[in-house]
């Protein structure tokens, strides 16, 4: 019973972090304010973390480390290799539109992080990285997308994601943001330039 209660108690300074730095930003949250509403002693949040650097830590990991296997779980539901590709996007946009809080954290720290938690970071976005590679190259053998190069592709994907994210933030998450998952995969697996008078005329 006792480790239980000790689970649940950093399970709720964690939570209780995620969403006071989505709504305060991380600067501007003190442990005591954490503490505070986690409903335990302002001391108990150094049992678990070192600092409040370590407990940002925790909460991305946390966020993405759950969400990377709830991301891998859908997309395998899926049985072709477009409808993954399409899947991968609209659940990575329903994640980040369910955890606003998560979504305004990852962001604003990516941009102005240490190297702790750019390590972190690093490594999430690489989790996320790998299964868009790994979608990429069953596309490119199935045909449904020309032969890329698939490191730099599932970059550029990752980025057109990472900044749909972001101004959906930026305008303090005032649209729906699962909305904008037919536009994106619309943009990725067609691409925003029609085929030219001259090139219809060529194959025909």
């Amino acid at each position: 019973m006792a480790r239980k209660r000790v689970g649940n108690k950093r399970e709720r300074i964690i939570a209780a972090a995620a969403k006071l730095f989505g709504e305060k930003d991380y600067h501007d949250t003190t442990t005591a304010k954490i503490a505070e509403s986690a409903g335990v002693a302002a001391g108990t949040i150094y049992i678990y973390f070192r600092s409040k650097e370590e407990l940002l830590v925790a909460v991305f990991e946390e966020f993405l480390g759950r969400h990377m296997d709830r991301l891998r779980e859908g997309v395998e539901r899926e049985k072709t290799p477009r409808d993954k590709l399409m899947r991968l996007l609209t659940l990575g946009l329903e994640l980040m539109e369910d955890n606003p809080d998560s979504a305004r954290i990852f962001l604003s720290q990516l941009r102005q992080s240490t190297k702790m938690i750019t390590v972190v970071v690093k490594r999430s976005s690489r989790a996320y990285k790998d299964i868009i590679e790994e979608i990429l190259t069953e596309c490119a053998r199935a045909g449904v997308c020309r032969d890329v190069n698939v490191p730099a592709a599932s970059s550029m994907l990752f980025g057109a994601f990472q900044n749909t994210v972001l101004d959906w933030v930026a305008h303090e998450c005032s649209y729906s943001l699962t909305d904008l998952s037919g536009d994106l995969s619309e943009f990725v697996l067609h691409g925003i330039c029609c085929e030219s008078t001259e090139e219809k005329g060529a194959v025909q």
